[in-house]
């Protein structure tokens, strides 16, 4: 067999691995709220759904216009609301394996098919993966023109002015793109023709960021959580986190900001010989490369600049989420090191990160524990409808709960009224809100007028359903007051039942965030008159 066609056989192998990493039981698991949120999003009309994204959430319409078009065509359930996700991944892995030295793209192309950050997000509903194939091609077509190679302008203002239209971030790769003309591209292409192709993708990003000019204190409230990580790690270091996040098994749990596939508690020993691998990977192709210095500033510019708008405006840096756009870089430095290096500590490398990757993916394809695996909102949506919710019910959210679950109740086909507590949950899901003293007041004023408020709309046959975090040290079914339930959620239930004992229906855990939860159900036939509720005997948390 000729060099070639060995060639052939590896790229198809890879190529498959791939494809069965990415769709195999692609709909087993459920949505998180995240996922959620996009299959909600998505069924608005399109011209609502742009209004939507442009005037409150922070996100370009590209993704959810695609994810429209496809659910459309295939419906909204699990596996249609992430295929384009998987697709996107399987596409980069073919723009990995069409261009560059034959060595270093199949040996990226390995990386990116079988990594468990790559497939991590090519199987969820949100916009990563085709932001990471957006990102591939602006690289190889940047390269190819800083190289000298004809060609390539067109590509890299196409999928310059996709990937803006799909994440705001991805105006960061642009600008990236831009600023490497002095360094590498003098004697190699002019001026003019360069600025030109860059010209449209950033007019488009710059319009994005006017007409929705309010996008980066959208981010800022929807994502206090973020600025809270960042209190107590420093963002100098965020770039070398990264690193560890794009890496199997070398971020420990703790300084994972957002859920990640993990293998578990495995021997810190693969973590650093993980680390180790990668680093001696990144060491060979940085040496002596023009191609890899290219790379390498498509790495770490962009990290730089997540780095630097976080400390001067707000934490858009969010660990292993925002950082994705830097990865497709990671992963072609890798290739193009272990192609460097010798062929055994190479395949040896490659075979330990694809066998972590893989072990921590496991769960999602029904491999092994279903621990970390997604599906406590399909299950509570099933038990409260076998549990008689009714269309004149209301269903009480708290932050996080409402995408999700309305999702799944709405696939049952289940009426019922939904409310938020505090109110502050309907408009900023993931916020994270004070809970000293001084706003009890305000919280039991909430809580007695949503209670008045479901009086005036609630038959006497009807219940509310509160979802709320369980404050006890153990999770159990037995019958519970409101200071056994997390503030400021207690003081609704001390609004409807005062102190009487109430049995929870059920106890979960909400994919991928924190805290136990509990499941109430109180009719309003066993609602106790505002005017004998007892004194608050107690404050914040019971």
């Amino acid at each position: 067999m000729t060099e070639r066609g060995r060639w052939l056989w590896a790229a198809a192998g890879v190529l498959l691995a791939g494809a069965l990493l990415r769709l195999l039981a692609l709909g087993r698991e459920g949505l998180w709220c995240d996922e959620a949120y996009t299959a909600l999003l998505i069924r608005q009309p399109p011209g609502e759904l742009i209004a939507s994204l442009l005037g409150q959430d922070d996100a370009p319409p590209l993704f959810y216009l695609l994810q429209k078009l496809i659910t459309s065509l295939l419906g909204d359930g699990e596996g249609a609301l992430r295929l384009l996700p998987a697709l996107s991944g399987i596409a980069g892995i073919g723009v990995l394996l069409a261009s560059g030295e034959r060595a270093a793209r199949t040996w990226s192309a390995a990386i990116f098919a079988t990594s468990a950050f790559a497939v991590f997000y090519a199987r969820q509903a949100r916009s990563y993966a085709l932001v990471m194939l957006l990102v591939l091609i602006v690289i190889q077509c940047a390269r190819g023109l800083l190289s000298g190679r004809r060609g390539g302008g067109l590509g890299l203002a196409v999928a310059g002015t996709l990937l803006c239209l799909t994440h705001h971030l991805g105006g960061l790769m642009v600008a990236t793109s831009l600023v490497l003309w002095p360094l590498f591209g003098r004697r190699t292409v002019g001026a003019g023709r360069w600025l030109a192709w860059h010209a449209v993708p950033l007019l488009t990003w710059g319009a994005l960021l006017f007409l929705a000019g309010d996008q980066l204190a959208t981010h800022a409230r929807l994502n206090t959580w973020m600025g809270e990580f960042w209190r107590s790690t420093p963002l100098a270091v965020a770039p070398l986190l990264s690193l560890g996040a794009f890496s199997p098994e070398v971020l420990p749990a703790n300084l994972r900001a957002v859920p990640m596939p993990s293998a578990g508690p495995t021997s810190a020993l693969w973590g650093v010989l993980s680390a180790l691998a990668a680093a001696a990977a990144l060491v060979a192709a940085l040496i002596r490369r023009r191609e890899a210095a290219i790379e390498a500033a498509f790495l770490f510019l962009p990290l730089a600049a997540l780095v630097a708008i976080s400390l001067v405006t707000t934490p858009i840096y969010v660990l292993g989420r925002t950082d994705a756009i830097a990865y497709p870089a990671f992963a072609l430095l890798l290739g193009r090191g272990l192609a460097r290096l010798p062929r055994s500590f190479a395949s040896g490398a490659l075979v330990l990160w694809t066998a972590l990757s893989v072990a921590a993916l496991a769960p999602g394809y029904g491999i092994g524990s279903p621990r970390g695996t997604k599906g406590a909102d399909r299950d509570l949506a099933t038990d409260m409808v076998a549990a008689g919710l009714a269309p004149h019910d209301w269903l009480v959210h708290g932050f996080l709960t409402a995408p999700s679950l309305e999702y799944y109740l709405d696939r049952h086909r289940a009426p019922h009224v939904a409310a938020w507590f505090p109110p502050e949950a309907a408009e900023n899901p993931a916020g994270v809100l004070p809970t000293s003293i001084a706003s009890l007041p305000i919280h039991l004023d909430q809580a007695l007028s949503l209670r008045e408020e479901m009086e005036q709309a609630m038959p006497e046959d009807a219940s509310a359903w509160i979802l709320a975090l369980d404050a006890r040290s153990s999770s159990t079914l037995a019958p519970l007051t409101a200071e056994q339930i997390g503030y400021p959620t207690n003081l609704l239930v001390y609004a409807l039942s005062g102190e009487a004992p109430i049995t929870p229906l059920r106890t979960y855990r909400q994919d991928w965030v924190g805290g136990r939860r509990l499941l109430l159900r109180l009719p309003r036939a066993e609602w106790v008159p505002v005017d004998s509720l007892p004194p608050i005997r107690t404050a914040e948390g019971g």
